[in-house]
């Protein structure tokens, strides 16, 4: 007999004692897009001018900010700030800071307007930040080809989209919310005995709210233009003629027909009055359907991931 021969009885009996019934526990899948996350994150951190020149702004402003915030609590105390020396008698008179109870908690509410108006202006630094680093993540794998090695894998169209979203929403996240949560915590360590977590603490998750969900429209979007594109560039153009196309019709609309419900067109108008409402800021001129503005939010929402889905679709079947 040759060597198979001979090795064939043991190979059998190995093989007999080896197979039995399985009886342990399956481990749960782990998130199967979190390759396409960090590949995403740092082809994305990797050149650093577009970081440099798109943070610059937001960072400065919270910063800036900040101060502002700081100053206005600590005058709502009595007290000058370090730096002001002499100036901050003055100032506290011009910000209405005399430092009773009154007008501290007056000074508070100040606060929570300045923060609203801080947030609202930073929205266009993140929709900014979301169309940069988001207008290339499907228009760039059509392009390449790159899409046929990802569906490969064991992945799903939704792990695949799921990763491409949270690439998106990431920066969304660092320009929209942080900033909002950063000045929030510089208004509680300056108020005394935590006053302004006491009394405007809904503030917090207000920001948290709000942020959530602009990105989550502005993420929606920029990735539903992307996979309409077939260069990040077109995708970038495209995000920009959305916004500006519907808000000049938006509000064009609203004054031919005087009605202000037409303000509904533009997601940046809609996001004003959501932020109006949901932070109780009540402003005349943009007194509309705050229902309405939702409803448009929900409805541009999901007309983009329909799209999203459907060009998936065909070059998941490419």
């Amino acid at each position: 007999m040759n060597r198979e021969t001979q090795a064939s009885p043991t190979r059998a009996e190995m093989h007999g004692g080896a197979w039995r019934p399985w009886s342990g526990e399956r481990q749960p899948a782990r998130l199967r897009a979190a390759p396409i996350i960090r590949a995403g994150l740092r082809i994305a951190l990797r050149k650093k001018l577009p970081l440099v020149l798109l943070f610059l702004p937001p960072v400065v402003a919270t910063i800036i900010f900040s101060f502002v915030v700081y100053t206005v609590a600590a005058l709502a105390q009595g007290m000058a700030p370090a730096g002001l020396g002499g100036a901050g008698g003055a100032m506290g008179q011009a910000l209405g800071g005399g430092g009773g109870a009154g007008d501290f908690v007056k000074q508070l509410v100040r606060v929570r307007e300045m923060i609203v108006g801080f947030h609202l202006s930073t929205d266009f630094f993140s929709v900014l930040l979301m169309a940069w680093f988001g207008a290339g993540l499907l228009a760039e794998d059509r392009k390449s080809g790159a899409h046929l090695l990802y569906f490969a894998r064991p992945l799903t169209r939704f792990d695949y989209l799921l990763g491409k979203f949270c690439i998106v929403a990431v920066f969304g996240v660092l320009g929209s919310i942080l900033p909002g949560l950063v000045i929030i915590s510089v208004a509680v360590a300056a108020s005394p005995d935590w006053s302004f977590l006491q009394q405007e603490g809904s503030v917090a998750w207000k920001t948290i709210l709000f942020g959530g969900a602009w990105t989550l429209v502005v993420s929606s979007l920029v990735l539903a233009v992307s996979s309409l594109s077939t260069r990040k560039s077109y995708a970038l153009a495209g995000v920009f003629a959305w916004f500006m196309f519907s808000g000049a019709t938006a509000l064009l609309l609203s004054r031919l027909l005087k009605d202000r419900d037409w303000l509904a067109l533009s997601p940046v108008q809609c996001g004003v009055r959501i932020a109006e409402d949901l932070f109780d800021m009540r402003l005349g001129v943009r007194d509309w359907n705050t229902p309405l503005a939702w409803t448009a939010w929900g409805l541009l929402v999901a007309l983009s991931w329909t799209v999203i889905w459907w060009r998936t679709r065909r070059l998941e079947v490419v």
